[in-house]
């Protein structure tokens, strides 16, 4: 028998595969993080283990020896998070490496998941992409993580709260309010939407009830550095060339119009600059 790592639900019962469930009900031990959690999921398909364990990596010496013994008796070892794949910021990845050290091969389920539910409604390539869960508390933390990553031309995917994505949006509205982000709430619940658009557009909505309530995936288009200034400097150049030739902004605006819908709002804002000036 073996050690299964079973994704759960992230909102909707009914996302529950046939497979996860017969697997649950032929387990010993199921480990969860919280009882209420899980209890509320097993009761609802009536799945009864010999034991439910609340389970953190904090526990896994501990409990560890319990589980190999078990699984070399020919039981079935199952764990499950709150909501989606266990290990995807959540507990479990110190008691995956002890079953493998200890010559058990856990056995990985697919099923729902956030990441990939937020990838695919965002409308940007998602070829390749970086996951970076939830951020640190520190807006300085922050900064630097956005200034290592966001220029690697790939998709930055992100966990927050509505608090936290407040910050998370006032923070790159002051260097990459030009960048495109998608912005998916409550996935697979009844409050379920996405907003997308430039991160200058969104700064100003952040009143809107969309912000206020929820569980969030965000997922920012990254660029790659070269392409990102080249492009900047080539619509400095045309904006001052034609500000030069008396065309107000409005008119130069127009004849950028043609630009896809990132160039538009990066040409809109240096255009106040030079106009501005």
């Amino acid at each position: 028998m073996s050690f299964f790592i079973v994704p759960t639900p992230i909102g909707n019962l009914n996302d529950f595969s046939a497979r996860s469930i017969e697997i649950l009900r032929c387990s010993k031990i199921i480990l969860c993080e919280k009882k209420t959690r899980a209890l509320k999921l097993l009761n609802y398909y009536k799945i009864r283990p010999n034991q439910l364990i609340a389970y953190h990596d904090d526990k896994s010496e501990k409990i560890a020896p319990l589980i190999v013994s078990e699984i070399r008796n020919n039981e079935n070892i199952s764990l499950i998070s709150d909501a989606g794949t266990p290990l995807i910021s959540d507990p479990g990845h110190k008691i995956i490496r002890i079953l493998v050290e200890n010559s058990i091969e856990p056995i990985s389920v697919p099923g729902p998941s956030s990441i990939i539910s937020a990838l695919t409604l965002s409308t940007i390539d998602i070829s390749n992409f970086i996951f970076l869960g939830f951020l640190p508390k520190n807006k300085k933390k922050i900064i630097q993580i956005l200034q290592d990553k966001i220029y690697l031309g790939m998709p930055l995917v992100v966990f927050s709260s509505s608090k936290e994505l407040k910050v998370l949006i006032r923070l790159l509205n002051l260097n990459y309010k030009h960048f495109f982000i998608s912005i998916s709430k409550e996935i697979s619940k009844i409050n379920e939407s996405t907003r997308r658009g430039i991160v200058l557009e969104l700064e100003k909505s952040l009143q809107d009830e969309f912000f206020q309530k929820g569980e969030f995936v965000i997922v920012i288009q990254g660029k790659l550095k070269e392409e990102s200034d080249s492009t900047k400097e080539e619509i400095l150049k045309l904006l001052k060339s034609l500000k030069s030739e008396g065309l107000t902004l409005k008119q130069s605006m127009n004849i950028i119009k043609k630009l896809n819908e990132t160039n538009k709002n990066l040409a809109y804002e240096l255009a106040l600059k030079i106009w501005d000036n």
